[in-house]
């Protein structure tokens, strides 16, 4: 016969996060009832600069970075070369490909002031933070602005 094995969990831990919890709720939900922004550091930030962009693919397997505006291209990025540049615009394509979207419509670049780069899809609504995947990948689009972007 087998016994039963009692299994005791110390009570004032969990009190202890069961009030951290709650005090959370608390304090976000008084926040928003009281008015403040969901993103405040967003709140009080602007575009400084901006340029609308497409990407076409090549024969050669070249990816050409276009200004949409213009119709100039700005940067080609060379096959093997540039893989975030390619795998953001792989992911950004397979929403187009799924919503139906034609692959020659514009993308908004753009530099807030608070030092965020953005690539938004206009057709879809979707954004990137592109400074999510860091400093050295942001910088092969943050090229696309330094060469000729508009500021806002």
């Amino acid at each position: 016969m087998q016994q039963a094995v009692d299994i005791r969990f110390p009570k004032l831990p969990l009190a202890g996060a069961l009030a951290f919890v709650c005090a959370a709720i608390l304090v976000v939900g008084a926040a928003r009832l009281g008015g403040l922004p969901a993103s405040p550091g967003l709140s009080s930030t602007g575009v400084v600069q901006s340029r609308t962009l497409r990407f076409e693919d090549a024969s050669d397997g070249s990816v050409k970075i276009i200004d949409a505006g213009t119709s100039q291209v700005i940067a080609i990025a060379e096959p093997g070369t540039n893989g975030f540049l390619r795998g953001s615009l792989r992911a950004l394509m397979r929403v187009r490909k799924r919503e139906g979207i034609s692959f020659s419509e514009p993308y908004r670049l753009e530099r807030w002031s608070n030092g965020q780069l953005m690539l938004t899809a206009l057709s879809e609504g979707v954004a990137i933070d592109l400074n999510a995947f860091g400093h050295t990948n942001a910088a092969v689009f943050n090229a696309f602005l330094v060469s000729g972007g508009s500021n806002s």
